[in-house]
């Protein structure tokens, strides 16, 4: 669980922050509530928290003030802002300094309360305190991490193996930060594979063996759903090739003649396959994986829309914002403002 304080001079702000946010669905514990800055870090001295939600106006020591003892005296814990309409100023020093998000207590009935807290816990890396998860160096490394980027896990069961045997976690640990490692990674293999029907039932793991379970839960599933097409394992292993060769490429600019080529398929034959395996066309699947990339980028860079759809591989902006809007409803100009 993710340990928090929530801290505002109001009793009943905390109190109805306690009460609206459904916290225990999003792994979060409140674990303590204090009035002041001052109390806040008494609190800290003997409470080992992962993550602070302080409102920024506080007599005595102000919310900023916190912020900035909190992140000399305890580097590793996140902070959220709790803020009203007039306190933009300081919502954008506080994300200067590092909060990984705010809050907005007037317009609590207006906001999705489960999204914000799916979007704190999405920014969080954290390690419970005092417990020793045995993790092996190569966990951390980057081949690991590209390892979980990939989807060839799905059909080689070597790579399967190796990829456990990085996670080197000692069974029915907490592992709170292999969850948000397995939530981020589904979040990329669904990009992988858009048309399998059974991402929702796939959670947070609170153990380490949840966490295995689902891994092979989730394989089974995608294993049992290629194969319903009744191609030789030989093209299902080359059709899952081809989505982590488009996926790891810095070519932009796919063709589906040069991706057929670099898993040994003939054109015509890639496309019928492709199709049929994946149920979405090459086309529709390269214009999707575009729009997640232009999603990544407009959310993440400040590049105009034209550069954007270029690296997308769209010479034309309108085309792009039109392709753009199909897919998720709002201009690239829109989603960048709705998600800032």
């Amino acid at each position: 669980m993710i340990k928090a304080l929530i801290v505002d001079d109001e009793s009943l702000v905390r109190k109805g922050m306690r009460l609206v946010f459904p916290w225990d669905k999003h792994q979060i514990e409140i674990v303590g509530e204090a009035a002041s800055g001052e109390k806040a870090l008494a609190f800290m001295q003997n409470n080992p928290i992962h993550l602070l939600i302080t409102d920024i106006t506080m007599p005595g020591m102000s919310g900023m003030e916190l912020f900035s003892r909190v992140r000399e005296l305890y580097p590793t814990v996140k902070v959220v802002i709790l803020t009203c309409h007039q306190d933009f100023e300081y919502i954008q020093e506080a994300l200067r300094m590092g909060a990984v998000d705010y809050i907005v207590k007037t317009q609590l009935e207006k906001q999705n309360l489960d999204q914000i807290l799916e979007r704190i816990v999405k920014a969080m890396v954290v390690v419970p305190p005092q417990i020793s998860l045995e993790i092996q160096p190569e966990a951390y490394s980057p081949a690991s991490s590209e390892k979980w980027n990939r989807v060839s896990w799905v059909l080689d069961d070597a790579e399967f193996q190796e990829l456990t045997r990085t996670l080197g976690v000692a069974l029915n640990h907490p592992a709170p930060q292999w969850s948000r490692n397995w939530m981020d990674a589904v979040e990329k293999w669904k990009m992988s594979f858009p048309m399998y029907p059974d991402w929702s039932s796939y959670s947070i793991a609170a153990t380490s063996e949840e966490l295995f379970h689902n891994m092979k839960q989730l394989r089974t599933g995608i294993q049992a759903w290629l194969r319903r097409s009744k191609y030789t394992e030989e093209v299902i292993h080359s059709i899952v090739s081809s989505l982590d060769f488009m996926h790891n490429s810095s070519n932009q600019h796919l063709s589906q003649s040069y991706v057929s080529d670099q898993v040994n398929l003939s054109k015509s034959y890639f496309s019928k396959s492709f199709k049929e395996i994946l149920g979405i066309s090459f086309i529709h699947y390269l214009q999707l994986a575009s729009m997640n990339v232009a999603k990544e980028m407009l959310l993440n860079t400040n590049h105009p829309i034209y550069w954007v759809a270029e690296q997308c591989g769209f010479m034309d902006q309108r085309y792009f914002s039109k392709i753009f809007k199909d897919q998720t409803g709002m201009l690239p100009s829109e989603f960048r403002l709705h998600n800032s």
